[in-house]
């Protein structure tokens, strides 16, 4: 019998095998249990996201050369970029917070942008070589962390903030980074990773098989037989590891086969404690030390919520407070929920705590936009000696808040919802 299965597939979020039906251009199929996206046949899938990704790499280039914004008072100006927040947040002191910063900004959305265009291309003529696969994954790694839309929010909170006190200036950086935020929203929209891991060549060098559609023109996927196969968890291939008890690799790109993510429970509620307990400085900790003609004010992240109310800018205000409490509070207590039912053995209410875990996962990025508010504040005003801003040592903890979660999401499995007696299992490889 074949070792894998190119006609099936297993759920992401619930482990569910099933067979795909024959999909019309430009449509999807959900799984049957869980109803999540598992599968789509774009329309263009090479043509139309490698010329986005080429326009997002000219406007990438635009947007980080270019003057983001700049500030002028009682005839004392400042301009930054892109990286001139993370580079004042650097001279200031606060130099992990600037790594961070300058990470999720410039480093991040570059590498994306860079691996799509290199997979694209090299994917045009199939069968593509075996490094195609291998920055398939990076892309995949790098994407959660290339926060260029909420960037973007936080540039427009920290304007409305800082409008007060002088003459604020909008830059050519900041139409493209509004522009690049189109283009990478459209770009993932449109690329589908499973059209180009059907053209790479496979881990012993062979060309990749033809796949295999299932009749029909339904949007949802059939589901299969119970085999003995393990989805692998970079490639998504269905296959059977070698020997029962044996290490297993993926024959398609070589990864380490294993049924759960290892130690799924006992890494994500370390996770969720370490963040709930930095949960409390990031938030009684002032984020930002305004230092006015030699009188020094700091504010916390709730104050900086007042401000803004009192402002009368009270939907950024809402916004900056679901973002920076509400979101990663939220997400601390959902992840709780979710380890807690799943070691408790609960088989209710499956198919809602998938969705739970997908939102969760979705939003954990927003929480960011306060770190973004800070540095483009500190970077700005800079107006010495009138007035001048450093970043506070609370904007540390939040920061260490905002990874963390995001980290325990991802290390937390989805499909032990389903699953929940898996988790003791250890994995084949």
């Amino acid at each position: 019998m074949p070792r894998y299965a190119l006609d099936t597939l297993a759920c992401p979020d619930c482990d569910l095998k099933q067979s795909l039906p024959e999909l019309r251009p430009g449509g999807s199929a959900r799984c049957a249990r869980c109803k999540v996206t598992v599968a789509r046949n774009p329309v263009d899938p090479i043509g139309r996201p490698l010329a986005l990704a080429f326009a997002a790499l000219v406007v990438f280039l635009i947007a980080n050369t270019s003057p983001l914004m700049g500030l002028s008072a009682v005839g004392r100006e400042s301009t930054t970029t892109i990286l001139g927040g993370a580079i004042e947040m650097w001279q200031r002191g606060s130099q992990i917070t600037a790594v961070f910063v300058a990470f999720c900004a410039v480093v991040a959305p570059g590498a994306f942008i860079a691996f799509m265009l290199a997979v694209l291309i090299a994917a045009r003529r199939p069968p593509a070589p075996r490094w195609v696969g291998r920055l398939l994954r990076w892309a995949a790694v790098v994407a959660p962390w290339s926060m260029t839309e909420v960037m973007l929010l936080g540039i427009l909170v920290a304007l409305i903030k800082i409008a007060h006190l002088a003459t604020v200036v909008p830059g050519i950086g900041l139409a493209g980074v509004a522009v690049l935020v189109v283009l990478l929203a459209v770009i993932s929209s449109t690329f589908d990773t499973r059209t180009i891991w059907a053209r790479v060549t496979w881990a012993d060098g062979s060309p990749p098989p033809r796949p295999v559609r299932a009749s029909g023109r339904s949007g949802k996927a059939h589901v299969h037989g119970g085999e003995d196969v393990v989805p692998c968890s970079a490639c998504g291939l269905l296959s059977r590891p070698a020997a029962s008890g044996q290490p297993g690799r993926c024959p398609r790109c070589g990864a380490t086969l294993s049924e759960r993510h290892h130690f799924s429970i006992q890494t994500t509620w370390a996770l969720v404690i370490a963040a709930s307990i930095l949960f409390v400085p990031a938030n009684a900790f002032p984020v930002l030390v305004t230092t006015t003609f030699g009188a020094t004010e700091a504010s916390t992240i709730l104050q900086g919520v007042v401000f803004l109310w009192q402002d009368g800018s009270w939907i950024l205000a809402l916004i900056v407070l679901v973002a920076s409490v509400v979101v990663p509070l939220g997400k601390l207590v959902a992840l709780a929920y979710l380890l807690v039912t799943v070691q408790q053995g609960s088989a209710k209410s499956n198919q809602d705590r998938t969705r739970l875990y997908r939102l969760v996962e979705g939003i954990g990025r927003w929480s960011m936009l306060d770190v973004f508010v800070v540095a483009f504040i500190v970077a700005l005003v800079q107006l010495d000696p009138l007035m001048s801003v450093a970043p506070g040592v609370g904007v540390i903890y939040f920061m260490a808040v905002v990874v963390l979660t995001m980290v325990a999401a991802h290390s937390f499995d989805p499909r032990l919802i389903w699953h929940p007696g898996a988790h003791g299992k250890l994995p084949h490889g």
